[in-house]
C-alpha cells in the first residue's frame, strides 16, 4: 500500500512539473518585461502628469483637455503595477501547483 502510495505521488511530481517550470518562465519573463518597461512608464507617466498640471495652472488648455492628460498620464503610470500584480498571480498559480506535492 506504501509503495503504490508512493508511485502516485511520483507520477503526481511529475506530471506537475513540467507545469510548474513553464509558470516559473511565464513569470521570469513578465519580471523582465516588467523591470525594462517601468522605468519607462514611469518616466513618460510623470511627464503626461507634470504637462497637464503646468498646463493647467498657466491656463493654457480648457479643463477637460488638462483632465485627458491627467487621466492618460495616469493609465500610463499604472501600467506597471498591473503587470506587477500578473507576477504576483504567476507566483501564486506555481504555489498551488507546489502545495500537490505534499499530498
Amino acid at each position: 500500500m506504501k509503495a503504490i502510495r508512493w508511485l502516485l505521488k511520483l507520477m503526481l511530481v511529475m506530471i506537475t512539473l513540467p507545469l510548474l517550470l513553464a509558470v516559473w518562465l511565464a513569470k521570469w519573463f513578465v519580471v523582465f518585461l516588467h523591470h525594462c518597461s517601468a522605468c519607462f512608464f514611469y518616466l513618460l507617466g510623470s511627464v503626461l502628469l507634470a504637462t497637464a498640471v503646468l498646463s493647467f495652472l498657466m491656463q493654457q488648455p480648457q479643463g477637460v483637455e488638462a483632465l485627458q492628460m491627467l487621466i492618460g498620464g495616469f493609465v500610463i503610470f499604472m501600467v506597471p503595477q498591473v503587470v506587477g500584480s500578473m507576477v504576483i498571480l504567476l507566483e501564486l498559480a506555481a504555489v498551488m501547483l507546489r502545495q500537490v506535492w505534499y499530498i
